[in-house]
């Protein structure tokens, strides 16, 4: 199996699986932002958004006892249209369509050479053919790996459109802001100051004058606040602070960051309409974050005329979509107006002045629930616990009598039954039997560095591997074993995955006698 064609795959199921638990999770913060968002507020709701982020960024997971995927994974993957099934469907799809419109020989690999030491020398040595059941079986497999293959890179394709599309329409943002230039004015610049104060901004901000018919946020090492030409004649001096804080507050609590991750999460769930539509709530809970800690500084009157402002932002805006460029706009557009200023009335609701402070007792009430909600939706199930409870590398040795074909479909079948431990040492009259297994031993960095060779390796340059055959050697003479073949046979497991797990190896034959003469040997 190619290495490129096991890691795309590897890349698309774990894509799959992390888009599936994704969209139940986003299905429930949707749920609770509909239903609770204001009896909530912005924050605990930004936390809450912050679980999602963290499962569809985190490429490893741990299983949990009350993990919300241990009652919910049954129905996505094994219902009659759940995942697995899809994913073998499609399959047997691909398979068909390619045998029929690019046709191969069926034996073309019943008669390949396989690697082989006999007396001390490393040959190339032709071995029985292969019964055609099994080089059908091989073909099924390929078929399963070049489907998941090829639907990764539809996947990876997709997003690339998507975001080239994104790219040329937020072109002329772009150059807009690469056109700005300096705001000179020292009434402007004192009136920065004062805010930088208020927010408690250590880092110099600049301000520029830009073609954006909104001000924005720019930057995150080297922040700038992007003002309109007429920023001076479209907004008086109150409603210049009020913005200045509102990007200052941005920049405050690292906004930037958030938004680039969540629309980097929107571009490669780009087909999921579930997780587009959560996080592009996520990303209005982010500006209604920032609306409240602008309003905690204001007096009721000062609130009031906030929320003006921002509807005749919208109506400057002309109601257009301008979010997908770069930067954070004080409005995106009309779809967000009457959210965010329904919250601004929310708040001038409560008690102003101390009341309205948040009380510690508050503040770890939310946290605490905000960290049981994340101790039932980040987990995996059970099942991936099981999946990922081994991860050595094991080393197995064969031994097999003269004249069976390791590449026979029953001798495969003992091998893999004495491997797992269905059966002893040996199946009745089979002509294999399990003499070795042990632990690959080496350091954590040399198991990195081979289980990547093994990824993007290729069957015309394989890398080998070096084992220490001298307790395989020892093992054959406790045995009495003389005559006959071994092969040797390294085991690298991969199982970052749910329900699919991936591995694979290196091999090689080996004579008695060559084990009598080398200390070590190369598997390929």
């Amino acid at each position: 199996m190619n290495g490129v064609t096991m890691l795309l795959s590897m890349l698309f199921l774990k894509g799959l699986e992390l888009t599936l638990a994704g969209s139940v999770i986003a299905f429930l913060l949707l749920l609770i932002r509909r239903y609770g968002s204001k009896r909530l507020g912005p924050r605990i709701m930004c936390w809450l958004w912050t679980i999602l982020l963290l499962k569809l960024l985190l490429p490893v997971s741990w299983s949990g006892m009350v993990s919300l995927e241990n009652w919910t994974d049954p129905y996505l993957y094994d219902a009659r249209y759940g995942a697995d099934k899809m994913v073998t469907e499609a399959g047997k799809v691909w398979s068909g369509l390619r045998d029929h419109l690019l046709p191969q020989e069926k034996g073309w690999m019943a008669y390949s050479p396989m690697r082989m030491y006999q007396n001390g020398q490393e040959l190339q040595v032709q071995m029985p053919a292969v019964k055609q059941e099994l080089v059908n079986s091989l073909q099924a497999q390929t078929s399963m790996m070049q489907s998941q293959t090829v639907m990764a890179i539809l996947w990876i394709t997709g997003a690339v459109g998507v975001w080239c599309w994104r790219h040329w329409k937020s072109r002329g943002i772009r150059r807009w802001i690469t056109m700005s230039v300096p705001f000179k004015s020292d009434e402007l610049d004192l009136l920065l100051e004062d805010c930088r104060k208020e927010v408690n901004v250590r880092r110099p901000v600049r301000l520029m004058r830009s073609a954006l018919p909104y001000p924005a946020l720019h930057g995150w090492f080297r922040p700038v606040i992007l003002l309109p030409y007429e920023s001076m004649t479209l907004y008086g001096k109150e409603e210049m602070r009020l913005i200045l804080l509102h990007e200052l507050w941005h920049y405050k609590q690292r906004d930037i960051l958030m938004f680039l991750l969540a629309r980097f999460l929107r571009l490669v769930h780009w087909f999921n309409p579930l997780i587009r539509l959560a996080l592009k709530r996520f990303e209005e809970d982010l500006e209604i974050r920032c609306d409240w800690r602008v309003l905690r500084q204001l007096e009721r009157e000062e609130g009031l005329s906030y929320g003006l402002l921002l509807v005749r932002q919208g109506e400057l805006n002309g109601g257009g979509a301008l979010s997908s460029g770069p930067g954070l706009p004080l409005l995106t557009g009309a779809s967000g107006i009457s959210h965010r200023v329904s919250h601004v009335s929310t708040f001038l609701k409560r008690p102003h002045g101390k009341a309205n402070v948040q009380r510690p007792w508050r503040i770890l009430l939310e946290i605490g629930s905000a960290f049981m909600l994340a101790l039932v939706l980040l987990p995996s199930s059970n099942l991936y616990g099981l999946l990922c409870q081994e991860q050595t590398p094991t080393l197995y040795a064969y031994w097999l009598e003269e004249g069976a074909n390791p590449r026979d479909k029953d001798v495969i079948s003992s091998m893999t039954a004495q491997m797992i431990g269905m059966t002893g040492s040996a199946v009745g009259d089979s002509p294999v039997r399990l003499v070795y297994q042990s632990p690959f031993e080496a350091d954590a960095f040399q198991h990195t560095w081979n289980r990547l060779h093994l990824l993007i390796e290729s069957e015309e340059r394989p890398w080998p591997i070096q084992v220490d055959v001298r307790p395989i050697r020892a093992t054959i003479h406790e045995q009495g074993l003389s005559s006959g073949n071994v092969l040797l046979m390294l085991h690298y497991p991969y199982r970052p995955i749910k329900y699919w797990a991936f591995s694979s190896g290196k091999k090689m034959m080996s004579d008695v006698p060559s084990l009598e003469l080398l200390d070590s040997m190369k598997l390929y």
